[in-house]
């Protein structure tokens, strides 16, 4: 618990933006790989994250170690094993996709129209067919491509190259805008365990190219005449004309109305998927406790000590330590903000007696700030030699230099102060006077305030009170 509270409170301004950044970054990674094997091996991956920050908590020192090299190895592995994964996300990523625009022109009613009479032909007769829509994510690492024809999109081209008598039969048709760019295209099949086992080898490699990009795909099934249309791994099957031309000219126009309303695709960024959201969060925070947390750092200190509540009548006398040397073990962030003053010993007195004592000065002593902890103190005894004050009223008379005019004598005012040190110093105190007076400048003026002298000098005087006084010349009474 220890440790959790000081990462908390080890927590700046820089590593909550550092959090940020890996909670999107993990939620676009969980978005596109959900669904998929990958999404489970992630799980995985999380699981052994929690149980290695467990047994670092819990100081089991071999485990946490052995996991901590085993985590990196697999990092490395799924680096490699990963690779076109990888590449197509950052690819979708991409923030220059964003600045040049979509990856294709306004689709054309004419081609919707065109595509909807060739899938209705083929569904009649029976010809299976797969017909992918090229969106916002190139497909070039995704599929294989077959024929080059960049042709235009028409009923009749779709129909011909879907006959059995076509050497382009077997394989997808590729569309980006209103032309056929390629033709008897292999795509990557699905591995989902769960898929009806009524679709066949055209949907499962259709519904793999969409469980990895945003392409639309038709599919026409050879044995049931079905038309299915498959976006983000999702299968929906049509029956009616109509209804697939709604639902094929809605695909086709979505990336426009994305950037027509960015505002409201924004909110509604915001509101979709928040359990992934909330994931991808305990994921980011998660690696920062794991990576971050434990880079510990240790800063040696020269700190002052503060000496309280020391009781009336007491003083500390001889030689005594006004500050010790520290070792403070926090995190590198905590440790570079510390301010002066921000760590400081405190020693009560209120238990001393008179002459020497002896104290112990152990972490509880130390003020220092959240998330720091306090490796070594020294010294860690001190000695304190504890004397009574005491309390005495005198005279004061005052050093004159210069003879006083006739019948004139000096008044001060108060006539006596009290004087405050420790027993023994106080005992030596032969009298209480002020700085040479003048005689001349003293008629001159009137009065002077000078200050209060206590011989002999070099004495250890608590307190003077006051510690000035006003000496004036003043003619004696007949």
């Amino acid at each position: 618990m220890q440790t959790l509270k000081e990462l908390f409170y080890s927590i700046s301004a820089t590593n909550v933006v550092d959090i940020g950044i890996i909670t999107c970054l993990m939620y676009f990674i969980l978005v596109w790989f959900r669904g998929t094997r990958a999404f489970q091996i992630l799980a995985t991956l999380l699981g052994m994250g929690l149980f290695y920050f467990f047994a670092s908590g819990m100081g089991l020192i071999l485990t946490s170690v052995l996991f901590q090299y085993l985590g990196a190895a697999i990092i490395l592995v799924l680096v490699v094993v990963f690779q076109p994964e990888i590449r197509e996300m950052l690819d979708r990523a991409s923030p220059i996709r964003f600045l040049r625009g979509t990856y294709q022109t306004d689709i054309n009613p004419d081609t919707i129209e065109e595509t909807v009479r060739a899938v209705a032909d083929l569904a009649r007769y029976r010809v299976g067919a797969i017909m992918v829509f090229q969106r916002l994510d190139k497909l070039d690492n995704l599929i294989l491509k077959g024929k080059t024809l960049d042709s235009l999109v028409s009923s009749e081209a779709l129909t011909m190259i879907f006959q059995k008598t076509s050497a382009l039969h077997d394989g997808a048709v590729l569309i980006l805008g209103d032309r056929i760019k390629a033709a008897g295209c292999i795509l990557p099949l699905s591995k989902k365990e769960e898929l009806d086992p009524q679709y066949g080898t055209r949907h499962r490699a259709a519904l793999g190219l969409t469980e990895r990009s945003d392409a639309l795909c038709v599919v026409v099934s050879e044995e049931r005449g079905e038309v299915s249309l498959m976006e983000r791994g999702v299968i929906t099957a049509y029956r009616k004309k109509s209804e697939f031309r709604e639902a094929l000219a809605k695909g086709l126009t979505h990336v426009k109305s994305i950037q027509q309303d960015s505002a409201t695709g924004l909110m509604a960024l915001l509101r979709s998927n928040w359990r992934l959201k909330i994931l991808a969060f305990g994921i980011a925070a998660l690696l920062w406790m794991v990576i971050v947390g434990p880079q510990r750092s240790e800063l040696g200190l020269s700190v002052p000590i503060q000496y309280t509540n020391l009781a009336p009548g007491m003083e500390i006398t001889g030689t005594w330590m006004d500050r010790i040397d520290v070792r403070l073990r926090g995190s590198q962030s905590g440790l570079a903000n510390l301010q002066p003053g921000s760590v400081r010993a405190v020693l009560d007195l209120s238990g001393v007696v008179p002459g020497l004592n002896f104290f112990r000065v152990s972490r509880k002593n130390l003020q220092v700030p959240p998330g720091v902890t306090i490796s070594q103190i020294r010294p860690s005894d001190l000695q304190l030699h504890i004397e009574t004050a005491l309390v005495k009223k005198m005279n004061v008379v005052p050093t004159v230099v210069g003879a006083l005019p006739d019948n004139t004598r000096i008044t001060v005012a108060p006539a006596e102060v009290t004087v405050r040190a420790i027993q023994d110093d106080l005992k030596k105190v032969v009298s209480v006077t002020t700085e040479p007076v003048n005689v001349l400048e003293l008629r001159s003026r009137g009065r002077m305030t000078l200050p209060v002298v206590v011989k002999p000098d070099g004495l250890r005087i608590d307190s003077i009170d006051p510690l000035q006084v006003i000496i004036s010349l003043e003619a004696e009474q007949p």
